[in-house]
């Protein structure tokens, strides 16, 4: 499956040219971004891009979250492209795409030079959450 990260503005800008699905991550307090009725499906989450819970307003990535993008991600596993996108496509979005390809055995060197503000935290939690599929290398990409 290819991956495309995307910043929410350049998400609600795309057309979706094949079998196409959607990771929608948003702000807690955001309205949900307008995407194409041309993603074969969308998984919309709100977490806040943080590692460490700062304030009460914050919402931490976690198991929940990983859990339904590794489901949606299995479900949807025949699909062509993977679309990714956060507010600004530079930190969460990243970090999810990096931690599917740890998890999956996907390629990341591409990913993690075109985008090296990735959200360490979301990566970590989302090549080691447990499922169907055992994670990738869990020493690769990881920090403590």
């Amino acid at each position: 499956m290819e991956l495309c990260v995307l910043s929410r503005e350049a998400a609600e800008r795309y057309e979706p040219e094949g079998f196409e699905i959607c990771i929608s991550i948003g702000d807690p307090t955001a309205p949900p971004a307008g995407l194409s009725p041309g993603f074969a499906a969308v998984l919309r989450l709100t977490f806040s891009d943080i590692i460490a819970l700062e304030s009460p307003e914050d919402v931490l990535f976690d198991t929940d979250h990983a859990a339904a993008i590794v489901e949606f991600v299995q479900q949807w596993a025949h699909a062509d492209r993977l679309v990714v996108h956060c507010h600004v496509g530079a930190s969460r979005s990243p970090g999810v795409a990096l931690g599917l390809c740890d998890r999956f055995g996907w390629p990341s060197a591409e990913l993690e030079q075109s985008h090296p503000a990735w959200n360490r935290w979301i990566r970590q939690q989302l090549a080691g959450h447990p499922g169907t599929s055992p994670p990738a290398d869990s020493s690769s990409g990881r920090e403590a």
